[in-house]
């Protein structure tokens, strides 16, 4: 093999590496959360999430139905 092939390999898997290392650290300061004291009424969440799925199944059908040949 060429050595320039190799060098080329190895220096797009060094920039893959380098930017998969910076989304984790990325992804990771995103979920990072001040605490804070629960001192707040719970609110329940769950009371939409039968339609929210619903809606959900119904658009991903739409968007990746196979199209048509006219």
């Amino acid at each position: 093999m060429d050595c320039r092939i190799i060098k080329v390999n190895k220096m797009k898997n060094i920039a893959k590496l380098k930017y998969s290392v910076a989304l984790v650290l990325f992804t990771v300061a995103l979920q990072a959360q001040e605490q804070f004291t629960d001192d707040v009424q719970d609110v329940p969440v769950n009371d939409y999430l039968p339609a929210l799925f619903i809606i959900a199944i119904a658009t991903a059908y739409w968007v990746l139905k196979p199209k048509a040949k006219a």
